[in-house]
């Protein structure tokens, strides 16, 4: 029994030894407050149990949320490492420049080291200049 509800027993008892009864107007007042204050502290106590398993069954479902939150994204960003160690790598052993044609978007590779922007560069796909003369393309 709660706090609340040992005091309206306490009350009930109280209202009982001092004879109070129903006869009267102030007896038959007295004894209505002391029902409704009982009736008050059984709904209080079944909130209290409420909350209580309420209380027990967010934490599960926070400790599951949590475990999948670790499953789902430490999975993720392992494989986004891996994924980004390898990009560094291609790049940096390949020697390998990524152009876009400006004409078509087919996205043309060209050596590094052999690159010369004096030579004139066509899209194999539609043969067209990737650099103008006047330098009006610039490579990435």
């Amino acid at each position: 029994m709660s706090k609340m509800g040992e005091k309206v027993a306490y009350l009930k008892g109280l209202a009982e030894g001092l004879s109070i009864n129903a006869e009267s107007d102030q007896g038959r007042l007295m004894l209505a407050m002391i029902d409704v204050m009982e009736a008050f502290a059984r709904e209080s106590e079944e909130t209290e149990e409420k909350v209580s398993e309420l209380s027990e069954y967010v934490e599960e479902i926070d400790s599951d949320v949590s475990d999948l939150e670790e499953a789902l994204f430490s999975d993720d960003d392992d494989e986004d490492d891996e994924e980004y160690d390898d990009d560094d790598d291609d790049e940096d052993g390949d020697g390998l420049i990524e152009y876009e044609c400006p004409h078509c978007g087919t996205v043309i590779f060209f050596d590094e080291e052999a690159f010369d922007m004096e030579e004139e560069h066509l899209c194999p796909n539609c043969h067209q200049k990737v650099f103008d003369e006047d330098g009006g393309n610039d490579e990435e």
